[in-house]
């Protein structure tokens, strides 16, 4: 008798789905009932789709932290690492070097005295001598992907090509990013 309940009911579901699904969907001709039926469809998908990110963002919260970390470690796509170039202007800093270094001590305060000089050395090949706390200052960063490492064999130094969001590609050292 329980297996007969259960049957009518999955028929009854089925039959109650199969209603909600109008049949002619591909006979309608008039452009209007297609367009409005589109946008029905449209709503429900992304009403579908909030309630899921809901859902989502609710798991994620109430998940155990620790078990959360492992399944994302063995599941992760690979995602190309992320560097920062610095930028003054809209020119990226391929390099820099200290040209000036003195440190001393005011005889009449007792206190320690920096002067520092840096060059900066441009995408372009032009250089530019700033003082420590200006450049400092001055400078910002962009994102870029890395394309691939490369590494000196004699130096042992190692480069990375990147990719800036807005599709430039330099070979930068890794002393100069981020």
């Amino acid at each position: 008798m329980k297996k007969e309940n259960k049957k009518n009911k999955k028929v009854e579901e089925e039959k109650e789905i199969e209603s909600n699904i109008p049949n002619d969907i591909d006979t309608q001709k008039e452009e209007g009932k297609d367009v409005s039926l589109s946008d029905e469809i449209m709503r429900e998908i992304e009403d579908l789709k909030k309630e899921n990110k809901r859902v989502n963002d609710l798991l994620v919260q109430v998940a155990d932290k620790k078990q959360l970390a492992i399944y994302y470690q063995r599941n992760r796509e690979k995602v190309p690492p992320v560097v920062k170039l610095r930028t003054i202007g809209d020119k990226v800093i391929m390099g820099w070097r200290t040209v000036y270094d003195k440190v001393d001590q005011d005889p009449v305060t007792l206190r320690w005295r920096e002067k520092q000089t840096v060059e900066v050395l441009y995408e372009d090949g032009k250089s530019q001598q700033f003082a420590l706390l200006d450049y400092v200052k001055l400078y910002t960063h962009i994102e870029a992907d890395v394309l691939s490492t490369s590494t000196d064999t004699e130096t042992g130094k190692i480069a990375f090509k990147v990719r800036t969001r807005d599709g430039r590609e330099y070979v930068i050292g890794a002393e100069f990013v981020n």
